[in-house]
């Protein structure tokens, strides 16, 4: 009986071991207020993370307008989402995802046509959007439970050599001319916000695509590393922090943390998928790099677009607190595309066993992603982990239970 009773006491401290060090939990509130709609999920023990997308930017297009901290020291996140945080850590005043730019004209998201701001001459509008929740519509002034939201977008985006002129004809009055239909699909879960984005261009003539980020953000991070880039751990954020591609060819994201190390944010670019391939940006390209206070991957440059050219790229932004930063190792969760992946990054050559929170050691895990620098291997899928590499790198396991 007593055997019996320990057993039940570990199997009970196991269980709120993993509730409460699992950074990324599947339960979420969402509440919709007409064209706004507000998330709330647990960050930690501490807080919740909070999510609001609404129209936004000069251009008024849909997506993540703010990603904040609010405290909660309960084991389920609030149902106020709407509240103010306490932290705001990400606030799109300018592009998270990225313009378009045409023979150096930027187009889409934040940018005014001619970057002139005075008269804000639209390069873009929003023609149709909708938000669910676990593949229902949410209804306005209702909280609900739930595990995913999708927030679906359709934008036109103009050409900007093809603008609308006044009765004078000198003076340009709008962009009218269709330069691209651009498809944005956000899933919001675990902490995490999925971008699966589609450019189908429908000019008539051929346009060269001078420059196209894609992904960017706007987090408030005091410090910023690069895995498997040029910065071998954390280093303050400060602008000209370069990565080229014929240096760190397999370079797909970067973190940013504030200098307590309360929050972090991870944005990651899937290095398998169309544009995440890099195959349309030059061998003296960044990969990403900083300029000013904002953070790019880079994803085109030079590329000539035609009538029917579709681009296409799948990312994924994310907060946490990590499971294990040291002078060796990044890990931590991230929820992407509807499943739960591992994330471990080295910052130099290691050959270890991954020391993972007692909530994570019963899980089964499969080796997704390997640069070639790594090396992971499990117990018959659960861990320990045995993970060596020649050097910094970013090895992904998914969470298979």
């Amino acid at each position: 009986m007593k055997k019996v009773t320990l057993l039940l006491i570990y199997l009970l401290l196991t269980s709120l071991s993993y509730g409460n060090t699992r950074l990324h939990p599947d339960k979420m509130y969402v509440k919709r207020l007409g064209d706004t709609i507000y998330i709330g999920t647990k960050f930690d023990e501490k807080s919740d993370l909070l999510i609001c997308f609404r129209k936004c930017l000069n251009n008024n297009l849909m997506g993540f307008y703010q990603v904040g901290i609010a405290a909660n020291t309960t084991d389920s996140p609030l149902t106020d989402v709407s509240r103010n945080p306490d932290k705001v850590i990400n606030l799109a005043y300018s592009d998270n995802i990225g313009p378009i730019s045409i023979e150096g004209n930027f187009c889409g998201a934040n940018h005014c046509y001619k970057e002139d701001y005075t008269k804000k001459i639209k390069t873009a509008t929003c023609d149709w959007f909708s938000f669910t929740a676990d593949g229902k519509p949410l209804d306005n002034n209702r909280l609900i439970a739930c595990n995913e939201v999708q927030i679906n977008v359709v934008n036109t985006i103009y050409n900007p050599l093809l603008p609308t002129y006044g009765a004078d004809g000198t003076t340009v009055i709008s962009l009218d001319s269709v330069l691209c239909l651009e498809k944005v699909e956000y899933r919001v879960a675990g902490g995490s916000i999925s971008v699966n984005t589609e450019h189908t261009y429908a000019q008539r003539d051929p346009v060269k695509v001078t420059t196209y980020y894609g992904m960017q953000s706007m987090a408030k991070g005091d410090e910023i590393y690069f895995p498997g880039g040029s910065t071998a751990d954390f280093v303050k954020k400060q602008a000209g922090i370069n990565n080229p591609k014929s240096t760190y060819p397999e370079l797909s994201s970067w973190i940013q943390r504030d200098c307590a190390g309360s929050w972090y944010e991870a944005c990651w670019m899937n290095p398998s998928y169309e544009l995440g391939k890099r195959a349309l940006i030059t061998e003296d390209d960044n990969m990403a790099f900083t300029s000013g206070t904002k953070v790019y991957h880079r994803l085109i440059n030079g590329q000539v677009a035609k009538e029917g050219t579709i681009n296409k790229w799948s990312g994924c932004y994310t907060w946490f607190t990590p499971l294990i930063d040291n002078d060796r190792l990044l890990c931590y969760e991230m929820t992407y595309n509807g499943g739960n992946y591992l994330f471990i990054q080295t910052k130099k050559a290691v050959s270890t066993v991954v020391d993972l929170p007692a909530g994570y050691t019963n899980h089964v895990y499969s080796v997704w992603h390997t640069d070639k620098t790594q090396s992971a291997t499990t117990h018959s899928g659960k861990a320990p982990i045995k993970l060596v590499s020649k050097g910094p790198g970013t090895t992904i396991l998914k969470i298979e239970n």
